[in-house]
C-alpha cells in the first residue's frame, strides 16, 4: 500500500505538459485526519516559464549543468527555490527543495525547467537586473496547483539545498555545499564545475556591464 501511494504521489508531482502552453504541476499536500477541512477556493499559483535569455553564455551552461545533476539525484522532490545574487565577482547560487504554494509573500520571475523539474526563480529588488540578463520569460505558462490526498501512511520527502557560486573573471562555478534528501554530500562540496565545451571567448554576459553586482 505504501509503494503504491508514493508511486502515486510522484505521478502528480510530475509536470504534465497540456497541448499549446499551459503546464500544470500537482504539488501534494497529505493529510490523515478525516476530519481535515479542505479550502474553499483551489490553492495555485501562475507564473511565466523561463529561459536563458543567452544561452552561449559560460553561466547559463554551467548553471544549467550543476542544477541537472542535483536533480537528476533527488528522489523526491519536484519543486525547487532558486536564488540568484550578483556580487562584485560573480554570481552566489542558492537552491531549496520547498512548497512554494505554502508562502504567499515571496515574488517569482519564472519557473526554469531543467529535465522534468522545476527551479522556481526568486526575484527581489536587488537581483531583478541580473534576472533580466540572463533569463527571458517564453509564452508558457505554468500553474502550480494544490492536491491534497487522504491517507493512512503520510510520506515525506527529506529537503535537498544546494549553494554554490560563479567566479566570472576565473570562469569557473564552486560548490559549497551540496544536499540531497536530507544527506550532506561532502565530495562534492568544493568541486569546481568549468565549461565543458571549452569554449573560452569570454562572451559572458559581465562583458555588458560589470559594475551591475558591485
Amino acid at each position: 500500500m505504501r509503494r503504491l501511494l508514493l508511486i502515486f504521489l510522484m505521478a502528480f508531482a510530475t509536470l504534465a505538459v497540456n497541448a499549446g502552453d499551459k503546464i500544470n504541476v500537482s504539488l501534494v499536500k497529505q493529510y490523515s485526519d478525516s476530519n481535515f477541512i479542505l479550502p474553499k477556493k483551489s490553492v495555485e499559483k501562475k507564473m511565466k516559464c523561463v529561459i536563458a535569455a543567452k544561452p552561449d553564455y559560460l553561466f547559463p551552461k554551467m548553471l544549467r549543468d550543476t542544477l541537472n545533476k542535483f536533480q537528476n539525484e533527488d528522489y523526491g522532490n519536484r519543486v525547487f527555490t532558486m536564488l540568484l545574487t550578483g556580487s562584485g565577482k560573480g554570481i552566489k547560487i542558492m537552491v531549496n527543495s520547498e512548497d512554494i504554494l505554502d508562502n504567499d509573500t515571496t515574488i517569482y520571475f519564472g519557473d526554469f525547467v531543467v529535465d522534468r523539474k522545476h527551479f522556481v526563480i526568486v526575484q527581489n529588488e536587488d537581483n531583478t537586473e541580473l534576472l533580466k540578463i540572463f533569463f527571458k520569460k517564453t509564452g508558457d505558462s505554468v500553474y502550480f496547483q494544490r492536491l491534497f490526498v487522504l491517507t493512512d501512511n503520510i510520506i515525506t520527502y527529506l529537503p535537498s539545498k544546494l549553494e554554490a557560486f560563479y567566479d566570472e573573471y576565473k570562469k569557473k562555478l564552486l560548490v559549497n555545499e551540496y544536499v540531497i534528501n536530507g544527506k550532506s554530500h561532502a565530495e562534492e562540496q568544493n568541486v569546481i564545475v568549468t565549461n565543458k565545451t571549452n569554449d573560452d571567448d569570454g562572451d559572458d554576459a559581465f562583458k555588458l556591464d560589470v559594475e551591475l553586482f558591485e
